[in-house]
């Protein structure tokens, strides 16, 4: 009667006077043991390279999650996780990690949590990953995949290491691969009697290899005979997946130039006209521009309504306001300047009374008799306008330019304001320097480069190069005729009905006929 390893060790635990194991209290591996500490070293390369833990191969097996499973199952766990182990070596694996303490219950005996332990500490030993992976994994390009194949050891190492070397600049200054050299005869479908290994197994016959090899012409036989010697399988197969892999790790891998755009901004002396405007004057333009109300954000952060602030929730509601992209770091640091009391505290009060100043008046319910006037495109100026600063050379210049202009558009009686409209499909009264220089070309104005430069210095008023304002350039060069300009005010204007003229005048007088007559 034939009984298996497993079967026999588990009635000689049975049998009344059978001598037990040794039992392991701590589970350790035993340095002696070099058998086992080879199979748990391959272990380890197998999670290491795959990223898994045992630990999930054995819970379905445990349903009391106790640790331990039975033999059966301990086996086709590991079995589960691709390891390809001998029936020798998992009995090894199984005496080892028998508990035989007087909790483990049979049939489950085996511990395999104490194997997930010693296997997952190669996740937190960089020396074990690094011999491993020096010892036991292929390296780039395929560094995550394990490989059974060791290459065999030379009479002349030194020899090798410098045909190795040879392969390598060869292989670099001609950029070939050994891979792609062998990859149609190791994925070929083609069905062929040569062909005695299975498809993508990096192996080759000899007889292929020195057929195929690219360096016939600068290598002699003998040193050919040496790379064969030392990448020959144990069928007589040659390995061409470890040669790539040891001619990988010779070849330096140069860093590849890549096309770069660096930003070098040209430097720019242009003084524009925001500036030289304060800072509170800015913000007081914007919020009349915006209607926003700053005081009632400032009261948040005053509830005893004190008037001041720190600086830090004066900056916090100048940007929910949406102000403080109008005014840098250098404005800001004005304005604190010229509202920070002498405690440190921004008054707000003051700051609020300023700005308001721009749309309300004082004190009005004291003075019934004035007139108040509405925020015009002057008041908001400052918000919406930052023009260059020209000197009268450049003025005088531009003069002579815009007389030129609207002399040809008198002349040609050339309609300007289409060919703007097309360029402005947005609507927002600016074009760019190139759309303008195309409308100038198009329009047969012969302008060079240095005027359109002079133009768009006195036209981008948006605090850029770019922004050309075709508005207030037509404005300029082509304005509307004194009937047009008044038709198109009352068009504009709001409706007056046709009232008579009164009969009695202020103080109750009648009026004579003539006076009184209405308006015809």
């Amino acid at each position: 009667l034939h009984i298996g390893g497993a079967t026999a060790r588990a009635l000689a635990r049975r049998l009344p006077g059978a001598v037990s194991a040794p039992v392991y209290g701590a589970m350790t591996l035993d340095s002696s043991d070099d058998s086992l500490g080879e199979i748990i070293q391959r272990i380890q390369a197998h999670v290491l390279t795959r990223r898994i833990r045992l630990q999930e191969f054995f819970r379905d097996s445990d349903r009391l999650r106790c640790g331990r499973c039975t033999e059966a199952f301990f086996a086709r766990g590991l079995t589960n996780a691709g390891l390809k182990l001998t029936e020798a070596e998992v009995d090894q694996l199984i005496e080892h990690y028998t508990d035989h303490s007087a909790r483990a219950m049979p049939p489950a005996t085996v511990n395999y949590s104490r194997l997930c332990v010693d296997v997952d500490e190669v996740f937190h030993d960089d020396d074990k990953q690094e011999m491993l992976r020096t010892t036991q994994m292929s390296p780039s390009p395929s560094s995550t995949v394990m490989s059974t194949f060791i290459p065999n050891s030379v009479v002349d190492e030194e020899q090798l290491i410098s045909v190795l070397h040879r392969v390598a600049t060869l292989c670099r200054v001609r950029g070939i691969t050994v891979k792609a050299t062998y990859n149609e005869v190791d994925r070929s479908m083609n069905p062929s009697l040569s062909m005695q290994n299975p498809r993508r197994s990096g192996k080759v016959s000899k007889d292929v290899f020195i057929k195929k090899w690219p360096f016939r012409k600068e290598m002699t036989p003998e040193e050919i005979d040496l790379i064969c010697e030392r990448f020959t399988t144990k069928t007589g197969d040659f390995h061409y997946m470890a040669l790539h892999n040891e001619v990988a790790e010779n070849m330096p891998d140069a860093e590849q130039p890549f096309p770069t755009s660096p930003l070098f901004l040209r430097p720019d002396d242009t003084v524009w006209s925001h500036t030289e405007v304060h800072a509170v004057d800015r913000i007081k333009a914007k919020v009349a521009e915006k209607r926003v109300r700053v005081k009632e954000f400032f009261q948040d952060f005053d509830p005893l309504r004190k008037g001041f602030c720190s600086p830090s929730q004066a900056k916090t509601v100048l940007t929910l306001t949406n102000l403080a992209k109008e005014i840098d770091k250098a404005a800001f640091e004005q304005l604190l300047h010229t509202y920070m009391r002498d405690d440190g505290y921004f008054s707000y009060k003051e700051f609020c009374r300023d700005v308001d100043s721009a749309f309300t008046t004082p004190g009005l319910e004291k003075l019934p008799l004035i007139t108040t006037e509405m925020p015009d495109e002057q008041t908001t100026s400052p918000a919406r306008r930052s023009t260059m600063r020209l000197s009268p050379k450049q003025e005088s210049k531009i003069s002579r330019i815009e007389d030129r202009l609207r002399t040809f558009i008198v002349q040609r009686r050339a309609e300007m304001k289409p060919m703007f409209q097309d360029f402005d499909r947005t609507h927002r009264g600016y074009v760019s320097r190139t759309q303008f220089a195309r409308i100038m070309i198009s329009m047969g104005f012969d302008l060079d480069e240095k005027a359109i430069g002079l133009l768009c210095a006195s036209y981008c008023d948006n605090g850029n190069h770019n922004d050309f304002n075709w508005k207030r350039f037509l404005r300029a060069v082509d304005p509307p005729a004194a009937d047009v300009e008044a038709a198109m005010l009352e068009m504009t204007s709001p409706f007056v009905p046709f009232k008579p003229r009164p009969y009695f005048d202020s103080r109750g007088k009648v009026l004579k006929k003539v006076m009184s007559a209405p308006m015809l």
